[in-house]
């Protein structure tokens, strides 16, 4: 995730917007695999060495358009005074659950792994803030590196099956599952502390 402001060429982002709105156009027309650079830029009006000069790959486009995902949570989150572990969830479940189709659209595609790492540098941008220092998952220790990739792949998961389920939970009850299991996970981080004042 980027979350600092850098000063773009206006025509750089033009194209990149125009990168992007191509490809999430044509993934409704058809399979991800099938969709070609040439189509993309086609699509976009530009020519394909624009779209290599923003892009190196076609994922690279998708990771892009979910990374701004990723930057208006984080900043919605952060413009917070306080939040709570279950607003968190909630909020996170709350905002996923409104963009459910390209979600879903990502898993049909078989691409939804190119939200693992972006998940994993969403906990460890959350993890190394103090302003979330309350939160469960900012526990310091040596194994917080560990926790960070558990939490990361852990969410990661969830999100895919709820997104998969024909009938899903609403947003407050997934909220309460991660939070029921991070109480529970929290009475044994009490024991790792104790092991490492022992070492």
């Amino acid at each position: 995730m980027n979350h600092t402001d850098k000063k773009v060429n206006p025509i750089t982002i033009r194209s990149k917007k125009w990168i992007v709105d191509s490809l999430i156009e044509l993934m409704e027309e058809k399979p991800y695999k099938d969709i070609s650079i040439k189509e993309i830029a086609d699509r976009a009006g530009l020519v394909r060495q624009t779209v290599y000069r923003n892009f190196k790959t076609k994922d690279a486009i998708v990771k892009h358009y979910v990374d701004n995902f990723y930057i208006f949570f984080y900043n919605m989150i952060s413009e917070k005074e306080s939040i709570s572990f279950y607003d968190l969830l909630l909020l996170y479940f709350e905002y996923w659950d409104q963009n459910r189709n390209f979600i879903k659209k990502l898993i049909d595609n078989d691409i939804y792994i190119l939200l693992l790492d972006m998940h994993l540098d969403y906990i460890k941008n959350m993890a190394g803030d103090a302003k979330f220092e309350k939160l469960i998952f900012r526990i310091r220790s040596k194994h917080e590196r560990y926790m960070n990739h558990f939490s990361a792949g852990g969410l990661w998961f969830v999100l895919k099956k709820w997104i998969e389920d024909d009938n899903p939970a609403k947003p407050a009850e997934m909220a309460n599952i991660i939070l029921n299991f991070y109480n529970i996970k929290r009475l044994n981080t009490k024991y790792i502390s104790f092991l490492e004042n022992r070492s």
